[in-house]
């Protein structure tokens, strides 16, 4: 039956479950099919024009998975931004598969080439690690275990793999079942050890410290700057709503991104009087603002600065990662943590933690905790904040998030979300929870990037014996 039906069914199916897997409204389970009726595509299509055909289909399913988180304040012209490049990106190894897919070890170059081009997406472009594979199993929270062991790319990789397994299967049943087995089996043993890596996580007690998210009223993204009087009543309810979750017992607190709208000449008094909050209440405080830096062209500083109970500030940070179009100074000072009532505490800036290096270097600072101040719009909540959770996994950290327009969350090395709070709701925009004070050390922590070097390894032996087979 399925030799009868016309090819272009097979890219309609891939557009479908395509736009289905990624992103808000995103069914997990069908990423480990989502691919494989472009493999089936390619098996049963060949030429230049068929190609064409392909990359026309991936750009329109990404197209429509972008377009899914695209909600005001977000422009649809975002939508091409960033469906194109990545279409793009995962062009690659759909086409070295096609042309080399009947090679011995040829089951291999899918995966292999396809994960190594998220890992140079995310390393090396603006792009950041949106429409990596892994993210759509953020729900799945033993399954994400996994990269723990070799970050997102292990668990990208047998996604791909079970992908062109599946494909494999449906071109040519009879030999192609046998090739099942192996990936089938690599994600029981992957189910396997993440139920048992939580199970005895919840087996020992720990130590525990008290964080806070605490929210803001400002709506401030850019022009018009909001009025004097209208910055000083955020800043009254800021200093009360921190005020309430220090006596409550938080010990670090965290303000959204953009928490509040700062001018250039009263900059100053604004620190002195977060110095003093920070003081009074015995607490560090993540005091996230923006100042301008130029009216004509736009740019903002987007910024932290760490109070501790000292009444001191020995740490400001900028937003290391703007996203593309946004008009911020970027950072560049090193990454560093504080001791934090016994826990090793550092931080980030929102996009900045969709950055897996930048989580690495607070790995390699030993950090326990990592506060991200941050800001989303509805379309992406509560993805983006889900995403994070990778972060802690991977490196073993805890994760204090808060989002302004999204989901504020308390997230523990193990992924698991021990407390949330929307934006959305109504509430009072204080979030209170226990993390553990210390952090755990993990596989990939250690080895960091290796397994994408093995990827990388592969692909470069496969294609020199293929070379050295054609010269022969």
């Amino acid at each position: 039956m399925l030799k009868k039906l016309n090819n272009k069914y097979f890219l309609l199916a891939g557009i479908v479950l395509l736009t289905l897997t990624h992103m808000t409204i995103n069914i997990g389970y069908f990423a480990w099919i989502a691919y494989t009726p472009f493999l089936v595509y390619l098996k049963r299509t060949d030429g230049f024009r068929a190609q064409v055909w392909l990359l026309l289909a991936l750009i329109i399913g990404w197209s429509l998975v972008v377009a899914k988180i695209i909600t005001p304040p977000m422009l649809y012209a975002f939508v091409f931004m960033y469906s194109v490049p990545i279409a793009l990106i995962h062009l690659p190894a759909f086409l070295l598969w096609n042309k080399y897919s009947t090679k011995k070890w040829a089951f291999f170059v899918f995966p292999a080439v396809l994960t190594t081009m998220e890992w140079l997406q995310y390393t090396f472009t603006p792009f950041a690690s949106w429409g990596v594979a892994a993210y759509t199993q953020g729900e799945f929270t033993s399954i994400i275990q996994v990269v723990s062991l070799f970050g997102m790319p292990g668990l990208s990789f047998l996604i791909y793999w079970v992908n062109v397994s599946v494909a494999d299967v449906i071109t040519d049943p009879s030999t192609g079942i046998r090739r099942l087995y192996a990936p089938f089996l690599l994600l029981t043993l992957t189910v396997i050890y993440g139920e048992v890596r939580l199970d005895l996580n919840k087996a020992t007690g720990k130590e525990t410290v008290k964080v806070a998210a605490v929210g803001t009223d400002s709506e401030v993204s850019g022009l018009p700057l909001p009025s004097k009087d209208e910055a000083q009543k955020v800043t009254d309810q800021l200093f009360t709503r921190t005020a309430a979750v220090a006596n409550s017992g938080a010990k670090i607190v965290v303000w959204n991104e953009a928490a509040n709208f700062v001018l250039p000449d009263d900059e100053d008094q604004w620190l002195g009087s977060i110095k003093t909050l920070a003081l009074e209440n015995q607490i560090f405080l993540f005091g996230s603002y923006v100042m301008p830096t130029s009216m004509e062209p736009f740019r903002y500083a987007n910024k932290y600065v760490i109070a501790d109970p000292s009444g001191a500030i020995p740490y400001t940070y900028y937003k290391h990662q703007p996203v593309p179009g946004e008009p911020a100074l970027k950072g560049t000072e090193a990454l560093q943590t504080f001791d934090m009532f016994g826990s090793q505490v550092g931080g980030a800036i929102c996009y900045d933690y969709d950055f897996p290096y930048l989580a690495a270097g607070f790995g390699k600072l030993k950090a326990d905790i990592v506060a991200v101040p941050s800001s989303d719009w509805r379309g992406i909540d509560p993805i983006h904040t889900e995403m994070a959770a990778f972060r802690a996994v991977e490196q073993g950290q805890s994760v204090i998030r808060s989002t302004r327009f999204g989901l504020s969350a308390a997230i523990t090395p193990y992924g698991e979300m021990v407390a949330k709070l929307s934006s959305f709701d109504t509430n009072d925009k204080m979030m209170i929870a226990t993390l553990p004070m210390k952090g755990t050390t993990t596989v990939y922590s250690n080895i960091g990037d290796l397994f994408i070097y093995l990827c990388m390894g592969y692909v470069l032996v496969f294609l020199i014996m293929i070379v050295k087979v054609n010269e022969t």
